[in-house]
């Protein structure tokens, strides 16, 4: 077939347009082929930086110590002015409270304004000078009596309270606490006035309860808070001590008000906010009102093991707590505290109906079981009611330490053939006491040094005179009551002995702090029974005792090298 000819002229206007086409193709390709451009970085925001903390002012410090010099030469310049007969009583007792009621003045104006600190240091001079006047005209001048002057120091610490709730001053709270506080010792007279104490301070401490709700603030008031609760205790026992039997029931009745209000400052109820350390504050309240009310119980000449039956109530108490204060805090912070006051409780209600010699093992249970509150606490992440919780088993640890170290003692020198081993209070302090050093020395620093020398001594002289005490009463005859035997002294060392090579071959495993503290005791273990062995015992041993000796310190040593070899070579090499 004939191919038909071709067009060689194409229309002008159809190239033109076909070109523009694939350029416009190959500019696509080729942008679609480049890399994209990196996204424009985000514009840094701004963030506000933290305002910084303040420093104290040392205008505040100045002020301060101003404030204290200033009533001290007030106080001398008085003498000095009355010994040269150029002030009257009249007119000394106006300056007087012209004086302080202008700085008191002055300092309610700097709390109410931008100087709150220098207003509370001069809050202080203001409120000594006007207490210092009042007891001036009270006790020198006798122009009223002193309850009267009592009453004028009460109405002045009234108004630094509504002072403090106005500027929502914690530190002007304080300042009005110790005046109110100090007040009844300033006007005191002698005579028995317990349950009129009770009731001022209950007064005092209810209308200072106010101001952190006035001002709505107070959960981070802790000077103010401890302030309220360890001044009030302190005054409230030698009126426990002292109480006439005919005031002894309606003090009582004081006590268990008192004890409410400081559950009142520890716990803030009512209040969004949450207090801080509110535990500690009640752990201490509660301790103290369980020491006063066996002080008050003892004043009503009633049965000491009757005395249970409000310790139990206190435990009941404690749990009962339980579930409402952790809808306060919103959490479990208050749990382990709480259940170591009932457990403590608990224990106390048992020798109390008893028999007081149980009073150890007793203090020993609490240790215990504020030790592992406090571990259970710090895992919890509770760390702040953790180290309160950890400091109150301390302190409760060395109690029972020291009782144990008289107890014990005398058990075992004087009494030592006449206790069953194991089943007396002197083994059970020393067990409980050492169980709660352990719990404490787990934590490290500078209380778990402290709780680690304290449990090589408690668990290594406990369980050494123990074995002596097993193999005295084993002894047939019985030996002389007093001191233990040549048995039993052996008995010691070897313990010793066995304990130091225990700790040293354990120790070789360990690292860093752990290593050097079980090696040093092992060494001193060792080194304290191959001393008590060559400078004691072999004086008073006879020869198969003396064989008994060697052998045994020998072979503990020697069995211990060779097991600290075989499990680790590598640190002995």
């Amino acid at each position: 077939m004939a191919e038909l000819p071709q067009d060689q002229s194409a229309s002008p206007d159809l190239t033109e347009r076909v070109a523009r086409l694939e350029a416009q193709v190959a500019w696509l390709l080729q942008r679609q082929q480049a890399p994209a451009p990196p996204p424009a970085a985000p514009r840094p925001r701004k963030v506000p930086a933290a305002a910084p903390r303040k420093p104290i002012s040392p205008v505040v410090w100045i002020a301060g110590a101003a404030a204290s010099l200033f009533l001290v030469g007030a106080t001398f310049f008085f003498h000095w002015a009355i010994q040269q007969g150029w002030l009257g009583a009249e007119l000394r007792f106006a300056l007087g409270l012209l004086v302080g009621a202008a700085i008191a003045g002055t300092a309610g104006r700097l709390i109410l304004g931008e100087g709150r600190r220098l207003g509370v240091a001069l809050l202080l001079a203001g409120l000594g000078t006007l207490q210092f006047t009042f007891r001036a005209g009270a006790m020198a001048y006798h122009f009223y009596p002193a309850t009267l002057g009592l009453v004028a120091a009460a109405l002045v610490t009234l108004v630094a309270g509504g002072l403090a709730a106005r500027g929502r001053s914690g530190g002007a709270l304080t300042v009005a606490l110790v005046s109110g506080l100090a007040a009844p010792l300033v006007f005191s007279q002698g005579g028995h006035h317990e349950v009129a104490l009770a009731v001022y301070l209950a007064v005092l401490m209810a209308a200072a309860l106010a101001v952190p709700y006035l001002a709505k603030a107070g959960e981070a008031w802790h000077g103010a808070r401890w302030t309220a609760l360890i001044g009030t205790w302190l005054l409230l026992l030698p009126a426990c001590t002292e109480v006439l039997k005919a005031d002894a029931p309606a003090l009582a009745g004081l006590l268990a008000l008192h004890l409410a209000l400081a559950g009142g400052w520890a716990w803030l109820p009512g209040r969004e906010e949450k207090p801080g350390t509110p535990t500690v504050l009640w752990l201490v309240a509660s301790i103290l009102a369980t020491t006063y009310g066996g002080l008050v119980w003892k004043r009503l000449d009633l049965a000491p093991e009757a005395f249970a039956a409000p310790v139990l109530i206190l435990a009941a108490l404690n749990l009962a707590l339980v579930k409402p204060l952790r809808r306060r805090l919103g959490g479990r912070q208050a749990d382990w505290g709480l259940l170591a006051l009932a457990a403590g409780h608990l224990a106390l209600a048992v020798p109390v109906a008893l028999a007081w010699r149980w009073v150890g093992p007793l203090w020993g249970v609490f240790a215990l079981g504020l030790a592992w509150a406090s571990r259970k606490a710090e895992e919890g992440e509770f760390a702040q009611e953790a180290t309160a919780l950890r400091w109150l088993a301390a302190g409760m640890a060395l109690l029972t330490t020291f009782r144990w170290a008289f107890h014990g003692l005398d058990s075992l020198f004087f009494h030592g053939s006449g206790s069953v081993p194991f089943l007396h209070a002197a083994f059970v302090e020393g067990a409980l006491a050492s169980a709660a050093w352990f719990l404490l020395t787990r934590r490290g620093g500078p209380l778990g040094l402290v709780s680690f020398l304290a449990l090589e001594v408690t668990a290594n002289v406990t369980l050494a005179f123990e074995a002596a005490r097993l193999v005295q009463w084993l002894q047939t005859p019985a030996p002389a009551a007093w001191g233990p035997s040549r048995a039993a002294s052996i008995a010691m060392t070897l313990v010793w002995a066995l304990s130091g090579a225990w700790q040293w071959m354990r120790g070789l495993g360990q690292r860093d702090t752990a290593r050097r503290a079980l090696l040093a005791a092992g060494y001193a273990w060792m080194g304290i029974a191959s001393f008590k062995l060559i400078v004691s015992d072999l004086d008073r041993a006879d020869t198969p005792l003396r064989a008994l000796a060697f052998l045994g310190v020998g072979a503990i040593g020697m069995a211990a090298a060779i097991l600290a070899h075989r499990h680790h070579p590598e640190g002995n090499a």
